[in-house]
């Protein structure tokens, strides 16, 4: 299936035999892309820093709980965008400045966590966390870089009214009186 988008470009939406999802959607939207890679990195990060023996420790415990946060919400949005729910959510939760929000304190985040992990491994000399901390790094870089995305997007969204429809004023003289209750 083939529409005009903006601009006059061709959006091709392709979807499974049950019309359902797209699962396509990943790799043939640069935001599907975007998200694939957060994906990898996010897990990676989690993954490389937990197998190091000593990741008990509360510097270490930190990256592990914010990149698998990150990967949990990552993969979230994935799974949303496939199978067409995403478009579907109330407005307050698909608007731009959530998602500004939302990445630029993941983003920071991931800076505050890898840059411990990554200090200890270069103290250390230890090639797991100097590993795990550059795939947070890169993790960062990729948020910070989706929240500039999400910037101009808030500044081109129309903007959202509290309220779609205006509330009618209806007094208590409009109210039908109760009849006499038949106890």
């Amino acid at each position: 299936m083939a529409d005009q988008g903006e601009a006059g470009q061709e959006v091709t939406t392709r979807k499974c035999s049950c019309g359902c999802c797209d699962p396509l959607w990943i790799v043939t939207t640069k935001e599907g892309w975007l998200k694939l890679v957060e994906a990898i990195l996010t897990f990676l990060t989690f993954v490389i820093v937990s197998s190091f023996p000593g990741s008990f420790r509360a510097e270490y415990e930190f990256l592990i709980f914010v990149a698998t946060t990150a990967w949990i919400f990552v993969m979230l949005h994935i799974l949303l965008r496939i199978t067409h729910i995403f478009e579907k959510l109330p407005p307050v939760l698909t608007q731009p400045l959530l998602g500004m929000i939302a990445c630029f304190f993941a983003a920071l985040a991931l800076v505050i966590g890898s840059g411990v992990v990554y200090a200890k491994g270069k103290d250390y000399n230890i090639g797991e966390l100097k590993a795990s901390g550059i795939c947070g790094f890169l993790s960062a870089l990729l948020f910070f870089c989706e929240g500039v995305y999400f910037v101009f997007r808030y500044r081109r969204a129309p903007k959202h009214r509290a309220q779609e429809k205006p509330i009618e004023d209806i007094e208590a003289d409009d109210f039908v009186q109760p009849s006499k209750p038949a106890y």
